[in-house]
């Protein structure tokens, strides 16, 4: 039992220390001459054979598996988790050394956000050191997220919390007012267009009936960024969206609520995103997300 609580340690610190995911000496070679990138150094054969044939790696190899699983149905509620983990041996993913990892996850939470779907996929072998990877790992990810929960997705983006939280509301002639705005509701169509209600509430004068907002636009990809483009509002009883006001108001709420999300946030500690693509069809808002880990850069002595 000791033997085993210490295996669980250890190779519970190498999944936190971001290792996302260890082929015998001859397959490692192969796979270096197509792709010199890939050339890692890896337990002997002899050690290999030894892990192999006396089942230590299958042990390793399903205790690893079980504990990713149970690390992210901790840390974001998933329903359902598979975890795909290919080892070179055990000693090496000890040695945060591994072929292949793909995990995917349905029905989870991240930052409070619901995600029907995550699929994640190495493309390269992988192996950390000091938690950064020592030589370039790319990496495929998608998500997807159901329509129907895509209010909830979007009232839980701090951002929004704090950009609805005060706005200026032109009020002509008299000038603007200060105006709190809630109970959004967000619908978004197959073709990305956007539609929202809510409700808008004096901050000066609190006694005063809640008034209807509306607004559209279409979400979009820009420079590595969600935004919403062509935005119309009009508010009941004050302004459409057709009027100078209307149309100057939909501006700054444009410029107010983009981007939606900023991909640039996440391009940390090694972490670069290459092409990003964005889709919809009836039931689900779709991203796919391809992205390498790069090794932390010398430096440079004089």
């Amino acid at each position: 039992m000791k033997i085993k609580c210490i295996l669980a340690a250890i190779t519970l610190s190498v999944i936190i220390n971001n290792i996302p995911v260890s082929i015998g000496a001859e397959e490692l070679k192969e796979a270096e001459l197509n792709n010199p990138q890939a050339a890692i150094s890896i337990t002997s054969d002899f050690l290999y054979n030894l892990q192999k044939y006396t089942g230590f790696n299958c042990f390793i190899d399903f205790l690893a598996e079980t504990t990713i699983k149970a690390l992210l149905k901790l840390k974001t509620r998933a329903k359902e988790v598979s975890v795909d983990l290919k080892l070179y041996s055990a000693f090496d993913l000890f040695k945060k050394k591994a072929r292949y990892l793909k995990i995917r996850a349905e029905k989870l939470f991240v930052k409070g956000v619901p995600i029907k779907e995550f699929v994640l996929v190495t493309n390269d072998p992988i192996s950390f050191k000091k938690k950064r990877v020592a030589v370039p790992l790319g990496i495929s990810t998608s998500l997807k997220v159901d329509l129907q929960n895509i209010t909830e997705v979007l009232n839980n983006l701090p951002k929004w919390k704090e950009v609805f939280k005060e706005l200026d509301l032109p009020i002509p002639p008299f000038g603007y007012t200060k105006i709190s705005v809630s109970d959004i509701k967000i619908m978004i169509s197959e073709t990305g267009l956007v539609e929202a209600e809510t409700k808008i509430k004096s901050l000066v004068n609190p006694d005063s009936e809640p008034l209807n907002m509306k607004f559209k636009g279409n979400l979009a990809l820009a420079d590595k960024k969600i935004v919403i483009n062509n935005l119309e509002s009009e508010v009941e009883d004050i302004f459409t969206k057709d009027s100078d006001v209307g149309m100057s108001f939909s501006q700054f709420l444009e410029d107010l609520i983009n981007p939606v999300f900023s991909f640039h946030k996440i391009e940390r500690n090694g972490l670069t995103i290459d092409k990003i693509n964005l889709s919809f069809d009836k039931d689900n808002v779709s991203l796919e997300i391809n992205s390498r880990l790069l090794p932390k850069e010398p430096v440079e002595t004089k």
